[in-house]
């Protein structure tokens, strides 16, 4: 009888963590909406907790470090806005005054497309590309109007679960660590050396993952908009932010940010050219250059360490789920999942379970 008793306390205690594990799920499931600020907030926390961490072991109230981060990082916002909103502002009204020669250049593009194919296949019905893009664009305007009410609703419903981002991370800064100690607390002995250890190295890969991946973004971004505008190419500084932002999904950042310089070529006044096509190529080449050969490396390095099928099956997965966000936030997922398996298997091969 007593032989057995470790076995089946081993049950109920494997049987408890996956009840819990269970609700804990179904929770998430239920409050799903929740799902993505609370993600958000999370690695927020992963990434300034070193800082907040640092700050207060000099003998500073944690509540004050995380208030004085906070205040500092709206500064820099603040600051940052300052300077690329009037640049925003300025490309945003010179695209809406070149607008009708756009369209007028798009009439003639795509009229003399037609004509071209028309010529090569007489026996094909061609039909007037531009009249088909401009009853589609008007049809959708349509809809659009119609749906105003609801599209300013689900605005405001955004924007409320958006203000959760920073109370979420507020919150996980100050207690976060009271969250870990009650996780630990509910561990059996001997696998608490094990969890600490994953905590630990989840922690790390998050956080170099995500520091990482925005100074990679935000060195994208400016580099691109320095290239194009080196090159003469409006709206060089939204091209700039779209490539950056773009950035943050793996493999699909160059291709993100050389679609509108592309487009931006073609309805430009100068039109669609070889020289202009292969001064934009160079540009994204070089930047793609820089950022693999220097900044990617150090910024983000081996943090991650996942396959490149992986990376591409997991973005393709996390856009199904949850489209660009989902995108966005499944590679440290991922890495959380990696970390978790490879701590877990190497103490059940410790303690001879496997």
């Amino acid at each position: 009888m007593s032989s057995n008793t470790p076995v089946s306390s081993r049950i109920i205690r494997y049987s408890f963590f996956v009840l819990l594990l269970f609700i804990a799920v179904a929770v998430i499931y239920s409050v799903k909406v929740l799902a993505i600020p609370l993600a958000v907030s999370i690695l927020l926390a992963f990434l300034f907790q070193p800082l907040v961490n640092l700050i207060e072991a000099r003998g500073i109230n944690r509540l004050l470090v995380i208030t004085l981060i906070f205040a500092v990082t709206g500064g820099l916002v603040a600051v940052a806005a300052f300077f690329v909103v009037p640049g925003l502002v300025s490309e945003g009204r010179n695209l809406a005054k070149n607008l009708p020669q756009y369209d007028n250049f798009l009439q003639k593009s795509l009229g003399s497309l037609r004509d071209v194919v028309a010529a090569k296949f007489p026996a094909v019905t061609v039909p007037d590309f531009y009249q088909l893009i401009k009853d589609k664009l008007a049809g959708s305007t349509g809809a659009i109007l119609k749906s105003i009410p609801a599209i300013a609703g689900n605005l405001l419903y955004i924007v409320s679960l958006l203000t959760l981002i920073p109370v979420f991370t507020f919150f996980f800064l100050a207690d976060g660590y009271l969250i870990k100690k009650a996780m630990l607390r509910l561990t059996p002995n001997r696998y608490f050396e094990m969890f600490v250890l994953l905590f630990s190295r989840i922690a790390d890969s998050v956080q170099c993952f995500i520091r990482g991946q925005l100074i990679d973004a935000l060195a994208v971004g400016i580099l691109t908009s320095i290239g194009l505008s080196l090159i003469g190419l409006p709206y060089s500084i939204v091209i700039g932010i779209i490539a950056g932002l773009g950035n943050l999904i793996p493999y699909l950042g160059p291709v993100i940010g050389f679609v509108p310089a592309f487009f931006v070529l073609i309805v430009s006044p100068e039109g669609l050219s070889v020289i202009g096509f292969v001064k934009i190529a160079v540009v994204f080449v070089i930047v793609q250059f820089l950022e693999g050969t220097f900044v990617y490396p150090i910024a983000v390095g081996k943090s991650v360490n996942l396959h490149p099928l992986v990376v591409i099956v997991g973005v393709a997965t996390g856009g199904q789920l949850a489209g660009v966000i989902g995108m966005i936030l499944v590679i440290p997922v991922i890495s959380i999942v990696k970390v978790t398996v490879e701590v877990v298997f190497f103490y059940l091969r410790r303690y001879s379970i496997l």
